[in-house]
């Protein structure tokens, strides 16, 4: 079974997504088109060499985040080229312009199936309508957790009987003989450490993030706060955290997954998601996550296994940093739930094998790697 994948969003987790599913759905045979780079915004330049080694046909055109923008007519063309070429069985959009331009060039040839996969749905009323028509020349809307489906059904995207859920997952591998964190950041061992691994950027909600963990050192001044990830809030950054002796931002880490079991808690505060990656990670490595209460994030944690935040609210957030602080014994029971909450929902295996039997349940059959 050939898939064609269309990426504009080659970054953070969007990327991931697909570098994922070219490694662990092996029975399938991957071409993947992707721009060099995102303009306008940070740009994954691991992604596309680790799904050359995985074993994908990665294409490269240019496509930009703009909808108006002429190289997105460019890409449109050049993606129905490849589709009438290649007459792969599924075409797979991903993200917003991703998802158009592969809906749109799945039409040029008859009976090839589509598939989007928002990575997180925008609300904005022109957007809405748009895929509400693009929907309609969909096989299937899939949905990397509940409250995204949820958010799809409620803004009325796609027939009910379309929606799928499949959501994100990790590999669950275990670290070792990793880099220190407590003296990358020049503190002594013990020090408590509070972590967030995340693109600096508006979703993100880091202008919430660092009020928090400033009102959270207020109350536990030996703590220290460490932030690992680029973007464009790097200068707000910067100069919000300015004299603070407390914090420490590494712009990044290679492979950070093999340091977060180091953090005592880690923190995610974003305004919106689809389903993010890192606090799975956290989860896995057995460190308590604080989370905004928002699409995506709601899903990655329960009761039991992580503690929900309303968005917005740095007071509520630096509230339940300070506890899990203070409670060793809170935070070893939501390390153990969060570990066996990923195991049972996010193992990478798992997801692959659902996202190729979704494949196969459009195409009408099984089929093998060609």
């Amino acid at each position: 079974m050939r898939v064609l994948h269309v990426l504009e969003a080659i970054e953070g987790g969007t990327a991931r997504h697909v570098t994922d599913l070219v490694t662990h759905a092996t029975e399938v045979a991957h071409v993947v088109v992707t721009p060099a780079k995102r303009v306008g915004s940070h740009t994954d330049h691991l992604a596309v060499p680790a799904m050359r080694v995985a074993g994908a046909d990665v294409r490269i055109v240019d496509m930009r985040r703009s909808p108006t923008a002429v190289q997105n007519v460019h890409a449109l063309r050049a993606v129905a080229g490849l589709v009438a070429d290649l007459r792969p069985d599924v075409v797979h959009g991903h993200s917003s312009i991703g998802g158009v331009i592969a809906r749109l060039a799945a039409r040029r040839l008859r009976g090839t199936r589509c598939i989007w996969t928002p990575n997180g749905v925008l609300e904005q009323w022109p957007v809405v309508v748009v895929e509400r028509g693009l929907a309609r020349i969909t096989d299937r809307l899939v949905a990397v957790s509940p409250s995204e489906q949820d958010l799809l059904r409620r803004l009325r995207i796609g027939r009910p009987d379309r929606l799928v859920m499949i959501p994100n997952g990790i590999e669950l591998t275990e670290h070792s003989d990793t880099p220190d964190l407590r003296q990358m950041c020049g503190v002594p061992p013990g020090t408590p450490l509070v972590g967030c691994v995340a693109r600096l950027s508006e979703q993100k909600g880091i202008d919430v993030l660092l009020p928090a963990w400033q009102l959270a050192a207020r109350e536990v001044p030996d703590a220290h706060f460490l932030l690992i990830g680029d973007g464009p809030l790097g200068p707000m950054v910067a100069e919000r955290t300015a004299g603070w002796r407390g914090f420490t931002w590494l712009s990044g880490v290679p492979d950070v997954r093999r340091v977060l079991h180091q953090l005592d808690v880690f923190s995610l505060l974003s305004r919106y998601e689809g389903a993010p990656y890192a606090p799975l990670e956290a989860m896995w490595a057995g460190v308590p996550a604080v989370l905004s209460d928002v699409v995506g994030n709601r899903d990655a944690v329960d009761v039991a296994s992580g503690v929900l935040v309303p968005a917005e609210d740095a007071g509520d957030a630096a509230a339940a940093i300070v506890t899990l602080l203070r409670r060793p014994d809170l935070r070893r029971q939501l390390s153990d739930a969060g570990r066996s909450r990923v195991v049972d929902r996010f193992d990478i295996r798992k997801i692959a094998n659902m996202v190729t039997g979704l494949y196969q349940e459009v195409t009408g059959h099984p089929q093998s790697l060609s």
